[in-house]
């Protein structure tokens, strides 16, 4: 069943969700690393998820029309406990995999907004997002030599 966002109220909503969610992630992500390096990485993202959050809430309330109607059941990812990961590479793996999640919200939700202010912010958060799985990747490339 495809699950649509019908207000831009609902749009926000589902993006604080997800940025709680992530920053949980990589907060429980961070318990479970044994390098420094990547234990401080996760760390820093789960931070770096709460600013995408607060960001957001700045958006409650705001009035802004959705040109289009938006599926987002395809962005809803986080539904994973960290246990089930065998190794640092399934990790970065999601990690990555979230986090391309994460893009192609923030860049879909730019093409339908009607408020020229929020869709740059969502370009920027489409960016940001951009930057964390550039960093997972370089992890993930550590891991494999």
């Amino acid at each position: 069943m495809k699950k649509l966002f019908d207000s831009y109220e609902k749009v926000i909503e589902f993006a604080i969700g997800h940025e709680i969610k992530a920053s949980q992630l990589y907060v429980d992500l961070a318990k479970k690393m044994i390098t420094p390096e990547v234990r401080d990485l996760c760390k820093e993202l789960a931070k770096e998820e709460l600013e995408h959050k607060e960001r957001l809430e700045k958006e409650i309330g705001k009035r802004c029309e959705l040109e289009a109607g938006l599926n987002h059941s395809k962005y809803d990812i986080l539904k994973s406990d960290v246990n089930i990961f065998k190794s640092r590479i399934e990790m970065f793996m999601f990690a990555m995999k979230k986090e391309q999640a994460s893009i192609q919200l923030y860049l879909d939700l730019a093409k339908i907004v009607n408020d020229e202010e929020s869709r740059q912010m969502f370009v920027r958060l489409a960016e940001e997002e951009t930057e964390h799985k550039r960093r997972f990747g370089s992890e993930y490339n550590e891991c494999l030599k």
